[in-house]
């Protein structure tokens, strides 16, 4: 072979090379990072968006930013990550409420499951059954046994219609076949002080709006909506082992890149954050949200996705509840 011949061929060669996905992996990141939070500032999802990017500018080199786009429930932040570059330039920290979404609202500007790759699971806190310190049931059992004896007589709130909390109450009474009224709220904020002075029953709601309630004794918990219990409350019974092995609802953040984003760079960030996560000083730092690191691989985020939006949709379906 002549010497341009050569030459032209080994130019060829490491132009292949640097267009291949590993190349693209080994280049990652080059620039700063967008990071979108589809939901407002100071809340637990932005908290622990703010802590994984600032361990990933340690662990690969670039600055992670994070931006807050709230609205529409998380769609309008969502619905950027859809439409951005899958170049790995652009990421979502999200919570679960796009499982939710994806049957509760008859229209989206995406595909929950076909717009979006999933990346890793950050964290997750389970919903707990709260209630008012006087309500005289005991137990989870005589709190069945009680609304069943008082049809319609006992009222609950979930924080904000349509959430996670507001389906746990829902997914709770279909289980119990307990008739329960839902006195809907805007949020958590509004919700916990009418609990607190007697005008509302019970509450589902997560351990970080009610753990200082709880120690003093102004509210009480019958039940926390997991298959094993909480390592932040552990005297704390679950609903499994009280008779309702499906009683089970988290409160979860995750990341996701958008669909189409190379395979190796997802691996990546994958790696990384599960690296974070591991780190003494991370899981102390999500422990303050009553938060339990979870990592794992994307497919493992992936199915928890799916199987959620099929749980979630379910209990909407049967609740016959919507929100346009």
């Amino acid at each position: 072979m002549k010497a341009p011949a050569r030459a032209l061929l080994a130019i060829l060669s490491l132009a292949v090379a640097a267009a291949s996905p590993l190349a693209v992996a080994d280049n990652y990141p080059s620039k700063p990072v967008r990071m979108i939070v589809p939901v407002t500032a100071g809340g637990g999802v932005d908290t622990a968006a703010r802590l994984i990017a600032t361990h990933l500018r340690a662990e690969l080199g670039q600055t992670f930013v994070v931006e807050n786009k709230p609205g529409a429930g998380g769609n309008i932040g969502l619905d950027l990550l859809a439409k951005s570059p899958a170049d790995g330039y652009t990421l979502a920290v999200i919570p679960n409420t796009m499982t939710i979404n994806h049957t509760l609202m008859s229209k989206l500007p995406f595909d929950t499951l076909k717009s979006f790759a999933p990346v890793v699971q950050i964290g997750n806190t389970p919903a707990v059954l709260g209630a008012r310190a006087g309500l005289a049931p005991k137990s989870l059992k005589e709190l069945v046994a009680y609304a069943k004896s008082h049809p319609g007589k006992l009222s609950y709130a979930g924080c904000d219609t349509g959430s996670a909390l507001h389906l746990a109450g829902e997914m709770f009474k279909q289980q119990a076949d307990v008739d329960i009224t839902h006195v809907p709220y805007k949020g958590c904020s509004d919700s916990v002080p009418n609990v607190l002075g007697g005008q509302v029953d019970l509450i589902f709601i997560t351990l970080t709006n009610i753990a200082g309630y709880i120690k003093d004794g102004r509210m009480r918990v019958y039940a926390v909506a997991a298959d094993r219990r909480t390592p932040y409350a552990p005297d704390l019974p679950t609903g499994a082992e009280q008779g309702f092995p499906d009683f089970n609802i988290d409160i979860w953040y995750g990341m996701l890149a958008p669909a189409g984003t190379p395979p190796d760079i997802v691996a990546k960030l994958n790696t990384a954050v599960n690296a974070i996560l591991r780190k003494p000083d991370v899981q102390s730092s999500l422990a303050t949200s009553y938060l339990t690191p979870v990592g794992g691989t994307p497919g493992q985020f992936g199915q928890k996705i799916r199987s959620d939006i099929e749980r979630y949709g379910a209990v909407i379906r049967k609740a016959h509840i919507r929100v346009e």
